[in-house]
């Protein structure tokens, strides 16, 4: 029988698509290093939002997550190639493919700005997660999405445009003062 962490999920806060505040996930790790089994903790530390190629993957839950990112990066892929007038397959992975995917990533592709392409993929992504937490109440399953919804959550709250705006002056301004030493 696979381990249960009722104490582990039922301390964690909440976490909601249009949260502001959530623990880092290095808090979510400290919380979860002494109360999750060891081979678990490994398996949580290494569950990332973007799969990892080539690696071994043997949770269910995890596995699930990386065939459907992968299959919606290739859809992307297959995209954006085909507006540049390139061949995408040597860029895309072998996967089994997922349903409705293809739709997910037109409507990503086809929004007017790259942030906005950003917050529909992400979005999908988060309900994803919330259809693979279905069955998997106090498991290392719920784990691993919880990490990965915290991954999202903090991925979310990088991608700020005024944040965005004032990093590219301040790069720019960068390379205006470096033209002109030169």
């Amino acid at each position: 029988m696979a381990n249960q962490y009722y104490y582990t999920v039922s301390s964690l806060p909440m976490l909601m698509w249009d949260s502001d505040k959530f623990m880092t996930e290095s808090e979510f790790l400290y919380a979860c290093e002494s109360t999750v089994a060891e081979k678990d903790f490994e398996t949580l530390k290494a569950s990332l939002l973007i799969p990892v190629q080539g690696a071994a993957v043997t949770n269910p839950v995890l596995k699930s997550w990386y065939d459907w990112e992968n299959t919606l990066r290739s859809e992307l892929v297959k995209l954006r190639a085909a507006k540049k007038g390139t061949d995408a397959e040597k860029y895309i992975s072998d996967n089994p493919g997922e349903a409705g995917v293809v739709e997910i990533a037109r409507e990503a592709f086809n929004q007017s700005s790259p942030l906005d392409g950003e917050k529909v993929l992400d979005q999908a992504r988060w309900d994803y997660l919330d259809m693979l937490e279905s069955g998997h109440m106090f498991d290392i399953g719920k784990l691993i999405i919880y990490y990965l919804k915290l991954q999202l959550l903090n991925r979310r709250a990088v991608l700020n445009k005024d944040k965005g705006q004032q990093e590219y002056e301040k790069i720019y301004a960068d390379i205006l003062a470096a033209a002109r030493k030169n």
